[in-house]
């Protein structure tokens, strides 16, 4: 579901399960995403990530595409293994339908090969999202974002993908469509066992 009334990103909305609040009777058991488009500012209330708490790296965008996620049935070790295969489903369709650029999954990151600049330095490649993901009582909640302007705030390792009003709309369409795809796909999968 695309919504448009999220104003910003503050890492809030991932604290808890929120998708009843969003789908009502709608809501999935193979799970369900929210996408929309916001600035992005977490500072340390909104954090989850330790390392990030730690280095004080905190996470801004002037203008991003957020995706968040529920997916019951995932612990810690399969909400992880989630989130990178999404992410990777993520970069492969941002790389050949959008940017037209090579893109390194990293860890959680997505890593464009294209150089650009930030802060007036020249960059070879930039890292164009943030992702975290964690369980609690057997839920993965998670969130990927990618920038559209990562904006004076955000480091110079940030890269700014730039896509126009009828791409993001397009992306994020597209990005919703490979998550239930997926995850349809990976539930049908576990009922056909004859063990």
């Amino acid at each position: 579901m695309i919504v448009s009334d999220i104003e910003l990103y503050d890492g809030n909305l991932i604290h808890g399960r929120f998708a009843y609040k969003f789908f009502r009777n709608k809501t999935l058991p193979i799970g369900n995403i929210l996408a929309f488009r916001a600035p992005m500012l977490v500072e340390a209330e909104g954090m989850i990530d330790n390392e990030d708490l730690i280095n004080n790296d905190f996470i801004y965008s002037d203008s991003a595409i957020n995706f968040v996620w529920e997916i019951p049935g995932l612990n810690s070790f399969g909400a992880v293994a989630w989130q990178r295969l999404f992410n990777t489903q993520i970069a492969n369709i941002l790389s050949t339908q959008y940017l037209n650029a090579p893109i390194e999954v990293d860890g959680d990151d997505l890593m464009v090969h294209k150089e650009f600049e930030q802060h007036g330095i020249i960059q070879a490649k930039g890292k164009c999202s943030v992702s975290i993901t964690y369980s609690k009582d057997n839920v993965a909640i998670g969130h990927t974002a990618i920038n559209i302007v990562a904006g004076k705030r955000a480091p110079a390792f940030a890269y700014s993908t730039h896509l126009s009003e009828d791409q993001q709309q397009g992306f994020m369409k597209d990005v919703i469509d490979v998550f239930y795809a997926m995850n349809d796909d990976m539930f049908i999968a576990t009922t056909k066992l004859t063990l």
